[in-house]
């Protein structure tokens, strides 16, 4: 019976991963941080393993003997310095894959991930590529913005029937995904027989500018919407209420303008999943 290892399993992503491994009849090697989640998983019939994302001589050992593993790391927004952290980590990472040798391994990327510059938080994606890159059987997962960033967004648009958005313009469609369909690529691209892509660049059916974003609100919502661009002035403001630190203010500020400027695009033909934005915002409202 196959065996796979999955980094950020906690998350939207790795989750998803997972329970559609384990519904298929593969087994799971849950690499956590806590005792907690490592209870979680035990309960759920996987093998857990307790790693902080810069104990190399750890990961070795949850990438040890396995079929394949997914790898991610988190954005680091409350780090004094997302990147230096960033870097932490795919030093652990990296050489955990050397030595484990997993025989297939996807990372999650992002779009725009083939730049260097311009990005902000992106360009920690670019990086861990490059670190990766003369490992045998990577392929990078690029995702595109994620529609569950929305999710904090839903009680103030219930309440004033206003989206605030750093997107823009409004007519912009911008690539979005869920993470279900993220989820379900990974699992995918770790079971798929044969070879493995470089890259696959994955985006939802369809892209949403802010007026599509208002407009699916307004029909998971039952009331009107309107969107409201937010200018690039007020952006650092709103991130530092999220507890941004500075770095992260000026990563989180450089990306949404390399969006608003098209820099940040799939550099090839992207793969569709399935999810509507609809369908997203309507599980999320429901919880």
């Amino acid at each position: 019976m196959t065996l796979y290892a999955l980094t950020g399993i906690t998350g939207n992503v790795g989750r998803q991963a997972a329970s559609l491994l384990i519904e298929k009849g593969h087994r799971i090697r849950a690499v956590v941080r806590t005792e907690e989640n490592a209870r979680y998983w035990h309960a759920r019939g996987a093998e857990a393993v307790i790693a902080r994302l810069d104990d190399a001589d750890a990961l070795t050992a949850a990438f040890t003997g396995v079929d394949g593993a997914y790898v991610m790391t988190p954005t680091w927004f409350d780090a004094e310095d997302m990147f230096a952290e960033n870097e932490r980590a795919v030093a652990a990472l990296g050489s955990a894959l050397r030595m484990g040798k997993p025989p297939k391994i996807v990372l999650l990327s992002s779009i725009g991930a083939q730049h260097a510059r311009g990005t902000g938080a992106i360009r920690k994606l670019n990086h861990m590529e490059h670190a990766f890159a003369d490992i045998p059987g990577v392929t990078a997962l690029r995702a595109a913005w994620f529609m569950e960033n929305f999710a904090g967004l839903i009680s103030q648009v219930a309440s004033t029937g206003l989206l605030p958005s750093m997107l823009a313009p409004f007519e912009q469609a911008v690539p979005m995904v869920a993470t279900r369909d993220v989820g379900f690529m990974v699992a995918e691209l770790l079971t798929r027989p044969g070879g493995y892509p470089r890259f696959v660049e994955l985006e939802g059916p369809r892209r949403y500018a802010p007026m599509d974003v208002a407009a699916a609100f307004a029909t998971v919502l039952g009331r009107d919407v309107d969107a409201t661009i937010l200018p690039a002035s007020a952006w650092a403001a709103v991130f530092r209420s999220w507890g941004l630190t500075p770095k992260s203010v000026e990563a989180m500020s450089e990306m949404i303008s390399g969006f608003n400027s098209r820099h940040i695009a799939f550099e090839g033909v992207a793969a569709h999943g399935e999810t509507t934005l609809e369908a997203v915002l309507a599980t999320l409202a429901a919880h």
